[in-house]
Formats: structure tokens, C-alpha cells, sequence
């Protein structure tokens, strides 16, 4: 129980963590089995830590999500390539319609922006970024297993953005039924819940909404479907009841320089850790689940790390969810924001630094560096 010492995390609206625990390995956990999910900014991340640490993570499963360096610059329009902010500009008016009307009144003239990003272009990327050494070898995700969640009524992030990240992933090798697509739900930009069983400061979601805290109402289980595909071997039929005091803050700030406010990583992450995990013989399995923009506890409180449903699926299946937390963060020059991450989003399109998308980069590698504490590798 040497772990658990520290302050535990009791949380429900608007509950903070005075004095967080230092994160310590869980007995229970095993050295396979890693897999990763997300929404939104987290689904790009999550896919980004599958493509960059493929030798350790084995599965994937995305809600609105887009392929490996989706905002690196095109070609076409040659203006994108060469601009200080083309990776936030092809992010926002690419990859995702955040500010595509915005973009094309201001600098459309200039060259007409593509419609979506291209598989071609995610290929080559990963291609140039393997051969600096920066990411694992793309083969290693051939054997995996992906779930990939698009919903049609999704404005933010468009089902054509998502349908090349499948196109992507049958690419490097995933294919049968080791690939899920949905993508035939009524779902605007949000996690899908069967119900949302929480107490919330912000009102209920239907399926087709998007707002805080995006978790939507579905009637379906993001969380169960993608984990019991993910992990199959023996998956329980039906969750267990969580305890809330397995879900404990941790302090962060040792996987980062807390000094570089452009890591945009909070001070406090939090992970589920089911009862049964505590013994050495548990063979419980390691799952990161990554909020998406304006998600994180500081924005929703618990909303999507107690509400969305992993920690119910894993106390029944004896899964481990690590939650990593982010903050917003804009440089005081910056009055619009163009060159930081004011609404808390994962980092996919460089606003941490250059090597934001390999294994060096620093978000990457302090979620790896969390993986590889908690597996006590």
C-alpha cells in the first residue's frame, strides 16, 4: 500500500487536491498491454503517442481524432508552408473547422485552403520523422487493435478528418477486425455516454451538442466499447462499481521543467487504480485516457475523469487509467492567443516546441515517463 501514502483524491465539483501524491508504480501492473485514448485534441494526442511510442503501446481508440502530423503544412497553398503560425493555422482551418472561415477572409486570397488533410501527406511525415530518429518504427503498429469514434454531426473536427485517420492506420497495417469505425452516429463534438450518471455544475448534453463538459448522451459507451476492444481477453460483460477513493492526484511537475510554462501541463494528474491492482499477481493492464480542449479538471471539474465511464469498465477488468492533465497557457506578448494553448488542448500542433510531435517532445515524453513510472520499468 506504500503508493496510496500521500493525499488521496476524493473528487466531485470543483474539488481540489491541496498536496498531491508523489506518483508511485502500481504492484498490480504488468509490463504489456498499454493502450491510449482520447477526445478531440486528446484523440490526436493519444494517436500521436501510439505512432511515436508504437513499441510500448499496443492499441488505440480515438473520438474525433486526425492523423499523425495533421498540421504540418501542406504544400498548396505555398503561403501555409512558410508562415510563423502555419501549423496553428492548417490545425485550426484543416484539420479542424475551429477557424476555417476565419483563416480563408483573412489569407484565403493568397491560395484556397485544402478541403482535408491527406493520408499521402500523414505518411510522409511519419516517413521523415522515423528517419530522425524521432518516433518508433511504424511497422510495430501493424498487430495492433484501433477504435476510431466519428460523430456526422461534428463541426469542429469534420468526419472527413477522421475517415483519413482510419485510411491511415489501414495504411500501416491495421485491418479486419482489429480496426473499429463508427462512424454512422448522430454525434456532435463530445465523448458518448449510454447516460451521464454524475453530478455536474454544467446541464446534460444530447448526442448532437457540443459545449462543456462534452460529454454527450448517446446511449452509447465510448468507454466500454473502445476498452473492450482495445483489451478483448477476457473482458468482463458488465462494470463494476467505482470507489472513489481509488481515483488519486498525483503530482506532475516532476515529469516536466514546471518552469516552462509552454509544457501547458497542470501541476496535478490523476489515476484510477483499482483495489485488486494492489497485489503483485493482479495482472492488471495500463490505459491513458486524455481530455480534450477545455476538458481538463480545471475547466469541467470531474466530469470526464469520473463521468465519462473508463473507471467503471476498470474496476471490473482490473485496467489502470492514467489521466494526465493539461492548463492553458499564452505568452503574455501574445494578445490573441495564435502562438499558445489558451483553451488547455494536447499538444499536436507545436506549440510546446518543434519536437512536439516525437518522443522528445515534451508532453510526450512526460505522459511516457508517467507510463514507465506506474509499470515500474
Amino acid at each position: 500500500m506504500r503508493w496510496l501514502l500521500g493525499t488521496l483524491m476524493c473528487l466531485w465539483a470543483g474539488a481540489v487536491v491541496a498536496q498531491p501524491a508523489r506518483l508511485q508504480a502500481v504492484p498490480g501492473l504488468g509490463q504489456d498491454s498499454v493502450t491510449v485514448s482520447g477526445l478531440s485534441s486528446g484523440a490526436f494526442f493519444a494517436h500521436q503517442l501510439h505512432v511515436a511510442f508504437s513499441r510500448v503501446i499496443e492499441g488505440a481508440g480515438l473520438v474525433a481524432g486526425g492523423p499523425y502530423g495533421c498540421a504540418e503544412p501542406p504544400d498548396e497553398p505555398w503561403w501555409l508552408a512558410i508562415h510563423p503560425y502555419g501549423r496553428t493555422l492548417t490545425a485550426l482551418s484543416v484539420c479542424t473547422r475551429v477557424a476555417r472561415d476565419t483563416v480563408e477572409a483573412w489569407a484565403g486570397w493568397w491560395g484556397e485552403l485544402p478541403e482535408v488533410p491527406t493520408v499521402e501527406r500523414a505518411i510522409t511525415v511519419t516517413d521523415v520523422t522515423r528517419a530522425g530518429a524521432g518516433i518508433d518504427d511504424p511497422a510495430n503498429l501493424a498487430d495492433d487493435r484501433v477504435w476510431l469514434f466519428h460523430g456526422t454531426r461534428d463541426t469542429v473536427v469534420p468526419p472527413a478528418t477522421g475517415a483519413v485517420l482510419a485510411e491511415y492506420y489501414r495504411r500501416a497495417g491495421v485491418t479486419g477486425d482489429r480496426l473499429a469505425v463508427v462512424s454512422t452516429v448522430s454525434a456532435g463534438h463530445g465523448f458518448p455516454v449510454d447516460d451521464f450518471r454524475g453530478e455536474s455544475r454544467f446541464r446534460k448534453l444530447t448526442c448532437a451538442e457540443q459545449a462543456p463538459p462534452f460529454v454527450v448522451d448517446c446511449d452509447r459507451d465510448a468507454a466500454g466499447e473502445l476498452l473492450r476492444h482495445l483489451l478483448p481477453d477476457g473482458f468482463a460483460g458488465m462494470p463494476a462499481e467505482p470507489r472513489r477513493e481509488r481515483l488519486i492526484g498525483f503530482d506532475q511537475r516532476e515529469f516536466f521543467d514546471a518552469g516552462t510554462k509552454s509544457a501547458s501541463l497542470a501541476d496535478i494528474g490523476y489515476v484510477y487504480v483499482p483495489a485488486a491492482c494492489d497485489s503483485a499477481d493482479a495482472g492488471c493492464r495500463l490505459h491513458v485516457a486524455l481530455h480534450g480542449c477545455s476538458q481538463n479538471v480545471e475547466a469541467v471539474d470531474d466530469d470526464f475523469v469520473w463521468d465519462a465511464g473508463y473507471n467503471r469498465w476498470a474496476e471490473a477488468n482490473r485496467i489502470v487509467v492514467l489521466y494526465p492533465q493539461t492548463t492553458g497557457w499564452t505568452p503574455a506578448w501574445d494578445a490573441l492567443g495564435w502562438g499558445g494553448n489558451p483553451q488547455g488542448c494536447w499538444d499536436w500542433w507545436g506549440y510546446s516546441g518543434e519536437a512536439y510531435a516525437e518522443r522528445g517532445g515534451v508532453q510526450m515524453q512526460a505522459v511516457r515517463t508517467m507510463i514507465a513510472r506506474l509499470r515500474a520499468e
